[in-house]
């Protein structure tokens, strides 16, 4: 009686996980965004790091040479994380938690004033809501930047935001994993534990192709907000 008990749970347990996964790749209409770029015109996590320099004014004077030379660092590998990483931790070092917050919010409050908004991409992004879409934005901006940002993005049950995680230790603040490139895909991959096949997508920046290869129709987003439908087929090609 055990065994056989154990055989009717193991196939029920197969066909909720088959239908799970037929929900998944044959229901739902998969839709990416990036954020920066894409949805507004700015970056968020650079005019931070800028914000911060005059709000960290005295770890900016005390720490210039080295933050300077971090930035040369920087600019040798901008796909990396090591010379941005040494520049935050610098910048903040000292900072309290509580600071680092209050730093946070006062620069996401202003951000979402100047920002400069898309209106193309915002459209598309209201049309694929309404349409029952499940969008993901990936940003190489942290997740608590855009939380604050963007707050509807967490509450809407549609909606999956991965980003950049940040850590603290030492007492500084930085990067413990930089969502850009190809990193982007795994990041992505690790989160659904599937490669996942998109009917749209929307970028500001060609270095997205590992992940824009894997959309039906792509489109890119120029400085002024213009958008532009593309292969991206044929753009990995002619690279």
């Amino acid at each position: 009686v055990d065994l056989g008990g154990r055989r009717i749970i193991k196939k029920k347990k197969k066909k909720k996980k088959n239908f799970f996964f037929f929900y998944l790749y044959f229901i739902l209409n998969y839709v990416f965004f990036v954020i920066d770029g894409t949805l507004h015109k700015e970056d968020i996590f650079l005019e931070f790091i800028k914000c911060s320099i005059k709000e960290r004014l005295l770890n900016s004077v005390i720490f210039l040479p080295i933050i300077f030379i971090s930035f040369l660092i920087y600019l040798v590998n901008t796909k990396g994380k090591f010379g941005l990483n040494l520049i935050l931790f610098f910048l903040f070092l000292g900072i309290s938690e509580s600071q680092l917050g209050t730093l946070t919010e006062k620069f996401c409050k202003s951000f979402s004033l100047k920002m400069t908004p898309f209106d193309n991409a915002l459209k598309q992004l209201e049309f694929h809501k309404a349409n029952g879409d499940q969008v993901i934005f990936i940003s190489g901006t942290p997740v608590e930047f855009i939380k604050q940002i963007y707050p509807s993005f967490f509450n809407t049950t549609n909606f999956e935001v991965i980003g950049s995680i940040t850590r603290r230790n030492f007492g500084s603040f930085y990067l413990d994993e930089r969502c850009i490139y190809k990193n982007k895909k795994t990041m992505l991959s690790n989160r659904f534990n599937a490669v996942l096949n998109f009917s749209h997508g929307y970028s500001d920046s060609l270095s997205d192709l590992p992940i824009l290869t894997l959309c039906d129709k792509a489109y890119l987003v120029d400085k002024d907000g213009s958008m532009t439908s593309f292969d991206p087929e044929a753009a990995k090609n002619a690279k």
